[in-house]
Formats: C-alpha cells, structure tokens, sequence
C-alpha cells in the first residue's frame, strides 16, 4: 500500500497527463500564435479530439467555421483526377489540348500528368504584386481565371523539371469541368468524389471567417482579397471538421478502393503528384498538403494505414501547421511522429 500511495503521490506531483489533455496542452499554445485556429484528428474513422482556440476568436470562429485552406485544395483535385483514372480509365498522359483545343499551342506538350506533378512548366507568381492582382480578381468559373497567365510561355520544357504553381492546379480545374462536363469547378468535383466532397468554392460573399493579415496581436480584416479564381489550385473553404472527413474518406477507401490507392500513391509521378508518398518510419502509405496565404493557414495530413487524419484550419498566415499536425498523429494516433518524407 506504501509504494502504491507513493507512486500515486509521484505521478501528481510530475502532472502526467493523458494524451487528450496533452493535446489540449499543445494545442492551447499553438492556439496562441493565431487569432482563430481549429483541429479534429481522427483515428479509425472516429473523431477522437476537436478544438478551438486562438486569441481573437469572434461568433464566426466556430468548429464548424469554413475557412480558406488555400494550397490543401491541390490534394483535393488530386483525389478527383486519381478517381477519374481508377474508375473511369481517364488518361493522366492525354495532352491538355485534346481537352480543349483553345488552349494556346505552347501547351501542346502539356499532359495531365505534368500538371498534377507541377512538371508542366507552368508559372507560378511573380512577386506579391502579382499575387494581389490575381487576389483581386473575380471569377464564377475556372475559365474565367485562365487569362491571369495562360499566355505567358512556360518556364521551361513539359517533363524537364519541378517547378511548384497554383496556375497550373487552377488550368486542372479548368480540364476538370471540361472532362465531366460540369457548369462549375463544385460541380465538377461532385460529379467525381460525390457526397464525399465536402468543400465549396470561394466567391465574394460566401460565408466564412474574417480573413485576417498584419501583426498577430494587431490583426485587420483582409480587404477586397479572394481566392476565389485558384479553384482547386487554392480557392476551396471548408471547416477543420469537413477537412477531416474528406481526409478520412480517402484513408477508409470511399474515395479509391485501398489497393488501387495505395499503388496510386506509389506510382512514381502518378495523380497524387508530390503531395503523397510513402513513409519509412511510420511503415504507411500518406497523403499531406500544406496551404496558407495572407488570409490563413491549414494542413491536412492523412495516414493511409493505420488511419489517422489530421486537419488544422486559422484565419491567420502564421506558422507552418505541419510540425504540430505530425506530433497530434503521434500522440492520439499511437504513430512514429517522424515527418513523412
């Protein structure tokens, strides 16, 4: 009785926590460094954690909140075109001007595949100025984003080389409609992933948390900026919660049956681009994309085998989510937190 009493005396006097008040711990200080930021990890297909927090929250910085995840939505779109290829026989090789023979000549090389690699040598921005010209367009379809850069030549040989670009996403959301035959980039999307598909695009008025940009403890509301013209290259919103979901219905099949998705993911240059792999350490297949631009900041993480999800959404470009992503996988998934490579 002596040594039990001792070691219950011991372990309050150390404070040992149970991993769910260790994540509430980590995510209570990571919470500090955004006016608003919100998480759901899931494991086995059930949410074992949900937070919120943040220190400038307001009556729209809820858990069910949509907000930008910005470069996320490559993944998404990556998922569309993986399903069109395993499903329907889509064609990553197929030249983009077989899909829509407007499309300047320069792009005559361009396929699918070099697109969803970023090996089309598509541009990427040019600077803040032209970042903010493109952040003030407005645009109800993909098409309608295409002349920001569509006939500006590429930057170097389909093939050749790596070179990251939201453009080139923003051209696959245009095929995308294209190839389903859709009125819109959300339509399109549904027609490929269907109820699994849980975002929307941005457009000006839809209804989503204050984007936010300036010194933390002095944030503004972000004026006359949308992503609304990046489409699937960026343009998305969607709750951490939804985030989640669209994760897990990756990691559990919905979206490809496991056997196909795993050697999806393995194809070297395959649909998953550079945004999958598979990691060493933690012996499992993954899928991971990072977004954020001066209205937020988010990461979406997925493990394959065994399944665990984690999706980070704020309203504020402040640090990298993917450090404390990879520790929330560690800690409520039973994972090696290595990062996945």
């Amino acid at each position: 009785m002596l040594i039990v009493n001792t070691l219950a005396a011991l372990a309050g006097a150390l404070s040992l926590q149970t991993p769910q008040e260790e994540a509430q711990s980590r995510f209570d200080a990571f919470a500090q460094e955004f006016p608003a930021l919100n998480l759901t990890v899931m494991v086995e297909g059930e949410a074992v954690f949900e937070a919120e927090g943040g220190i400038a929250r307001t009556e729209l910085d809820g858990l069910e909140t949509d907000y930008n995840f910005y470069s996320i939505a490559k993944l998404l779109t990556s998922m569309a075109y993986a399903r069109l290829q395993a499903e329907q026989g889509l064609d990553l090789d197929t030249l983009v001007r077989e899909i829509d023979p407007d499309l300047p000549e320069h792009y005559g090389a361009v396929t699918l595949r070099h697109l969803l690699n970023h090996r089309a040598g598509v541009r990427h921005y040019q600077g803040r100025g032209d970042w903010r010209r493109f952040a003030e367009r407005r645009c109800e379809r993909p098409a309608d984003a295409l002349g920001h850069f569509i006939d500006d030549p590429l930057i170097h040989a389909p093939g050749s080389d790596v070179q990251y670009t939201t453009f080139g996403y923003v051209l696959l959301s245009h095929l995308l409609v294209q190839i389903t035959e859709t009125e819109s980039f959300d339509a399109a999307m549904s027609s490929v992933l269907g109820e699994t598909y849980l975002a929307q695009t941005d457009r000006e008025g839809a209804e989503k948390a204050a984007n936010m940009f300036g010194n933390l403890r002095r944030a503004n509301p972000l004026e006359d900026m949308s992503a609304e013209c990046k489409f699937g290259g960026g343009g998305l919103l969607a709750s951490a919660h939804d985030l989640a979901n669209m994760g897990q219905a990756l990691a559990t099949g919905e979206v490809l049956e496991l056997e196909l998705l795993a050697a999806s993911i393995s194809e070297e240059q395959g649909a998953f681009g550079t945004a999958a792999g598979f990691s060493e350490a933690n012996n499992a297949h993954y899928a991971a994309h990072s977004g954020g631009s001066s209205g937020g900041r988010a990461f979406l993480l997925v493990f394959i085998e065994p399944q665990v999800v984690v999706a980070v959404t704020s309203n504020y470009d402040g640090p990298n989510h993917g450090e404390f992503a990879i520790g929330m996988a560690g800690l409520l998934g039973g994972l090696d937190v290595s990062r996945p490579q």
